[in-house]
């Protein structure tokens, strides 16, 4: 299908702004959690685990909605989701209970479900080449942004007008996300290219037994733990542990989101010079750089060089995760909106099993921070030397 390049810039920036609505999701509240604890009379292990609930339905969403993406179009499955989320926002922010809490975030988990199926379905649909993978690396860095951002924004929200407005703040961006969407994105898949529920459904087992794609998505799902596990335990270790305010967290958060941002952006800077390989291959020789950071105190709990040693981190994924999604997006152009909900569902799980196993641990050192680092390493590793082997043994 022929489009004009005009509408193709117009994907590219609507595609990366449906896609960090996601990042917004999991992480505005984030500063807040200790204080809607309090008021809520929830403990800290159950309000870490709002963020796991969140990734969990996360998944979940991105399945449903990518057999509706494949069926009735890229178009409706986004309009419904964000309609979706708009609830669930309103939900929680009037929620009086926890119970109420846990189920508004698992309809904004659901649904933002398919703002990531969307997004990556609509680039394939449309673009080709160094395009497509210049348009991904955006879409990395706009999902980037919201744990750049949010966090920050989120504890200035808290101590002026209260966490409820937290999720006001997650109402009005998906308002404004919702308007592009309705106003500008016109459906990409073909008629001919229309599956029912039953076709995506049996089609899952072939992209799920794709030895390459399965390792990039396994790479994709622990950098996107590495880089979720601050938000995670630093609500707890800032504010808990060290006594820090929720804007004080929010600034260590904007850090390690930052030097995201600049992994991602000087990735970007050196596609053309270097292959996806080679920069994954940096991207983990940062990531083993940071951790030593964080251990440079390890029996103590020290916060300098804990998040110094995770700003690494995070930089590294910024090599890392785009790479890997690039790598695993390629694989079924035919098939976009079934591969994107499962390598996004399977990525979420991870970050839900990583989020969940390390809220059930009290951090009270930084060996602890770097063991649940190092972990996430050791996935990536083997991963990716699977992927560099299966991708040898196709290329000979």
């Amino acid at each position: 299908m022929q489009i004009s390049r005009r509408y193709e810039n117009f994907l590219v920036f609507l595609a990366p702004l449906i896609n960090s609505v996601g990042g917004i999701a999991i992480d505005l509240y984030s500063p807040s959690i200790p204080s809607i604890g309090r008021e809520l009379e929830a403990t800290a292990t159950t309000m870490q685990n709002t963020i796991a609930v969140t990734l969990i339905f996360y998944a979940f969403g991105q399945l449903v909605f990518g057999i509706l993406s494949d069926w009735w179009g890229r178009r409706p499955a986004v309009l419904i989701g964000l309609s979706v989320f708009l609830a669930g926002s309103a939900m929680a922010a009037f929620a009086h209970s926890i119970e109420t809490l846990m189920i508004a975030r698992a309809t904004q988990g659901f649904a933002i479900g398919s703002c990531q199926v969307v997004a990556r379905a609509i680039l394939v649909d449309n673009l080709r080449g160094d395009r497509l993978r210049v348009a991904v690396v955006y879409l990395s860095l706009a999902f980037g942004l919201g744990p750049v951002v949010a966090p920050y924004v989120g504890g200035i929200v808290e101590e002026i007008a209260g966490w409820r407005w937290n999720f006001i703040v997650y109402f009005g961006y998906g308002l404004v996300v919702l308007s592009f969407a309705l106003v500008g994105l016109r459906e990409s898949l073909r008629p001919e290219a229309r599956r029912t529920p039953r076709q995506t459904i049996l089609g899952y087992r072939e992209i799920l037994t794709h030895s390459q794609f399965f390792a990039a998505v396994t790479i994709l799902g622990a950098s996107f733990s590495a880089f979720l596990l601050w938000n995670v335990i630093g609500p707890y270790v800032v504010q808990g542990r060290l006594g820090h305010s929720a804007s004080f967290f929010g600034s260590t958060a904007l850090c390690v989101g930052v030097c995201y941002l600049g992994g991602t952006t000087l990735n970007r800077s050196l596609i053309k010079r270097f292959n996806g390989e080679q920069l994954m291959k940096g991207g983990i020789l940062l990531f083993a750089i940071g951790i030593a950071l964080v251990l440079a105190n390890g029996a103590t709990l020290t916060l300098v060089t804990a998040v110094g040693g995770i700003m690494m981190i995070a930089f590294a994924q910024g090599f890392i995760f785009s790479n890997a999604m690039a790598s695993s997006m390629r694989y079924f152009p035919n098939r976009a909106g079934a591969a994107a909900s499962l390598q996004g569902c399977l990525m979420l799980v991870m970050g839900a099993v990583a989020s969940g196993l390390i809220s059930g641990i009290r951090v009270e050192s930084n060996v602890i921070i770097a063991i649940a680092f190092l972990c996430l390493l050791a996935i990536v590793v083997l991963a990716f030397r699977r992927l560099s082997r299966l991708e040898f043994q196709v290329g000979r």
